[in-house]
Parts: C-alpha cells; structure tokens; sequence
C-alpha cells in the first residue's frame, strides 16, 4: 500500500517546522532541568556525577509507515541550511555552501545505520576506561557510490572526510519525456560485494534512477543490507517507490517533501540541484 498520504503529513511537517513531533515546541517549552525532577518530586533517570555516556546513542527518527527509512535530525541549524538551498535566489556559492554542510550532517546520520563494532579503549587519565565503537574501515570495508552528475558533490564532501575510502560511480539518466532512467555507465570498485554501501544521490523524485541504480549494485554482487541510500530531499512516490523494489536497502532523507507535479519534479523542491550547484542553470 503507498504511503504517500501518510508522508504527505511529514511534508507538511518538513516545510512548515512542525517541532511537535518530538512533543516540544521551541517557542513555549521551557528548557529542561534533569535535576529539578518533575510534577511530583521525582528526580531524573540519571545517575550522579551525570556524564553524556550515560546516554545510549539514538538512530536517526523513522519515517513514519516505514520500519527502514529514517529523516535526518531535524535542528535550527539544518532548516537554516534547507532555507538556503531551497531559495530560488541563492546564489551559487550559498548553494554550494549549504549542499555541503547538508552532506556532512547526512554522511553522519547515515554512519548510524551501518554496523558499528563495541570497543573498550583506556584513556591517559588514571587508567580509566570508555567503552565505546568503531565504525567500519573506511578503506577496506566501506565504498560510496554516487548517481552521476548531481551526487558528484556529495561524494567529494564524503571524500574530504575519509579520503581512503573508494567512490564509485553510476550514471543515469532520466528521459525528460517518459521520465524513465536509463544506465549509461558504471564503475565499481572490484570487491564491491564485500564492502557497505552508501549510496548517495541529492533528490529522490519518481525513485526509478534510484531502484535502477541498486540493481546496478545488486547485479554487481552487493546486498541490498548492504546499501544505504542517502538524498538531501525526496517525494513521497519516490520512498513508495524504490521500498516496493528494493525493500531490504535502509535510507535516511534530509527531508520529505509534499509530492510530485505533472512533469515528475519535487515539490516544493529545489530545482535542478545539478545545474544550481555547478552553475549551468538554462
């Protein structure tokens, strides 16, 4: 069944800053005090001295109707640098700009979603220990692949990070008519099939470039478990869309929009994110 009805809500949730979907709003909550207790007295959960470990560390929220496809966190911060990416007069470095902090907060959500490893360290004071994790090796166990040309820039920013870790590259087209893709290119790394997947791809409109682009991955050997899939924005027909196909990949989305129009563009969207972010805008 599609979920678009249901994700329709999240749009609205997206475009208009709807914070209550985690039961505060900023404009009347009051900041919160662990050590104040609540209503009746009751002090907080923590255990004194409180330290920031104490906390377990929290995957990034579902979107609802799907067990498998997660929302980035949404802050002040990230709706400050939607509104810079989303406005048709941003100019081009402010484009640029945002896009690339965006792929940073992303790239971070979605290490989330890849197994992590528990690991006892010790730390130079007093011999105290900090258990903690690792995430997979960049080199040897993970790989970005990018939808060419728009993911591009994605894939750059997560290179600047771990310079180590190999890109591989996919490149298909969607006809402007027909609005169906087309593969006209792939290059993967050799052991591919061994590695974690994120593939990225900044806007996820009808979902067919995306679902051609796991099987891309799958006939290379890959899992779709494997895979996650990483867009700054997507339509709701979309998520519908490459889950129906692919529902074993997982997926984390800057944000959700509204829907398609007629000619198969996000709204409200953000125009052509290739041609904005490297200046050929017709």
């Amino acid at each position: 069944a599609s979920h678009a009805k249901t994700l329709t809500a999240v749009a609205g949730f997206a475009a208009v800053g709807a914070y209550t979907v985690r039961g505060r709003d900023p404009a009347h909550a009051e900041p919160l005090n662990p050590q104040a207790g609540n209503s009746s007295g009751t002090k907080g959960w923590f255990s004194k001295p409180w330290s920031s470990y104490q906390a377990v560390p929290a995957l990034p929220d579902l979107v609802p109707g799907y067990d498998r496809v997660h929302i980035m966190r949404r802050s002040f911060y990230s709706v400050s640098l939607f509104t810079q990416l989303r406005d048709k007069e941003s100019s081009k470095s402010n484009f640029v700009d945002a896009s690339r902090k965006l792929t940073v907060m992303l790239f971070n959500e979605a290490m989330s979603l890849v197994p992590h490893k528990p690991r006892t360290v010790t730390t130079p004071v007093d011999g105290a220990s900090y258990v903690g994790m690792d995430i997979p090796n960049p080199e040897t166990e993970l790989c970005i692949v990018s939808i060419l040309r728009g993911a591009d820039c994605m894939a750059d920013e997560i290179s600047r990070l771990y310079p180590e870790v190999p890109i591989g590259k996919i490149l298909i087209q969607r006809d402007e008519e027909t609005a169906e893709p087309k593969l006209f290119f792939s290059k993967l790394p050799s052991d591919i099939e061994k590695r974690r997947i994120v593939l990225v791809d900044p806007m996820l409109a009808t979902g067919g470039t995306a679902s051609t682009a796991v099987e891309v991955l799958r006939e290379a050997g890959v899992y779709e478990q494997s895979i996650v899939y990483v867009s700054m924005v997507a339509a709701p027909e979309g998520i519908d869309e490459l889950m129906k196909t692919h529902p074993q990949i997982r997926m984390i989305c800057g944000e959700v929009d509204r829907s398609l129009n007629s000619r198969k563009y996000i709204v409200p969207g953000l125009g052509d994110f290739g041609d904005r972010f490297y200046g050929t805008v017709p």
